[in-house]
């Protein structure tokens, strides 16, 4: 198995996010409810099934609905077989977001998985907050708001390889405050990369953010091109968009750590974090 290159999985990431949005755009979706959370993942291999002849799978783990789509190849340069394959994901996508919007109740996140399962065990993963769906269909926000909200990843796993079934996929239930930290991190990947010459797709990590004892801690990893100084208010503006975005309260201070070798501390109350009175009147 040929390990993929730095910028052939840069070059992916961007294509699929792209996709993905998209997708998530082309249908007209009811958001009355149609089908129960204990059925999600019955329905939407059944929608893949009648409706595209298409073989996925899905879980429901807690208020987490995983679906899962094996590809031939994710990095295929024979045209026809990109283009069917764009097309299965296109319409898993359109499958999964369909039925999210028309749950009673409706669960809190959406992970769509797409590995190619042929020689490289390419991992294409994105995690939505359900409520971005509801906001994009509703216009609400933008389509470039929403892809600023999909948590992706791509990865290349051995174990992928040949699994048409997804039992490689570790299906634990997302948490708000796992998918807040990865945003956060995510935010400020993408903020620190935006400072490099060719940057495109998925960033390198810049920080490592994680809650403990209801202390949010961010330590950034490398240092953007400029001064460390604005590469922490950087990280601090991301934090505090994404814990006001998401209501997140399940913290009540945050600690940010400079980048090596110095790692020098800041501490801020969650209340430094919030915005102005006549900013948040407007929301």
């Amino acid at each position: 198995m040929r390990k993929r290159t730095d910028k052939e999985m840069k070059r992916l990431s961007a294509a699929l996010l792209s996709l993905w949005c998209a997708s998530v755009l082309c249908g007209c979706f009811s958001l009355q409810p149609t089908y129960t959370k204990e059925k999600a993942a019955e329905a939407v291999i059944a929608l893949c099934r009648d409706e595209y002849g298409l073989k996925i799978n899905a879980w429901l783990s807690g208020d987490t609905l995983y679906v899962y789509l094996p590809v031939a190849s994710l990095t295929t340069t024979d045209k026809e077989l990109a283009g069917a394959i764009q097309k299965n994901i296109n319409r898993l996508v359109v499958s999964a977001t369909r039925v999210c919007l028309s749950m009673n109740p409706r669960m809190e996140f959406l992970v769509i998985v797409v590995t190619d399962t042929g020689q490289h065990g390419i991992e294409y993963r994105i995690v939505n907050y359900v409520t971005d769906l509801v906001k994009l269909q509703c216009n609400a926000i933008s389509r470039n708001d929403f892809a600023a909200r999909s948590i992706s990843s791509i990865t290349q796993n051995p174990l992928g390889v040949g699994d048409e079934e997804g039992k490689y996929i570790l299906k634990e239930p997302v948490r708000k405050e796992d998918f807040v930290c990865s945003l956060i991190t995510q935010k400020i990947s993408y903020s620190a990369a935006q400072q490099q010459p060719n940057a495109a797709g998925i960033p390198p990590k810049a920080a490592e953010v994680s809650l403990k004892d209801r202390c949010l801690e961010i330590y950034l990893l490398q240092p953007a091109s400029g001064t460390v100084a604005g590469l922490k208010e950087t990280a601090l503006a991301a934090a505090a968009w994404v814990v006001n975005e998401y209501a997140f309260h399940g913290f009540d201070t945050l600690k940010l750590y400079g980048p090596p070798p110095d790692n020098a501390g800041s501490e801020f109350s969650r209340k430094a974090l919030l915005p102005p009175p006549q900013e948040a009147n407007r929301k």
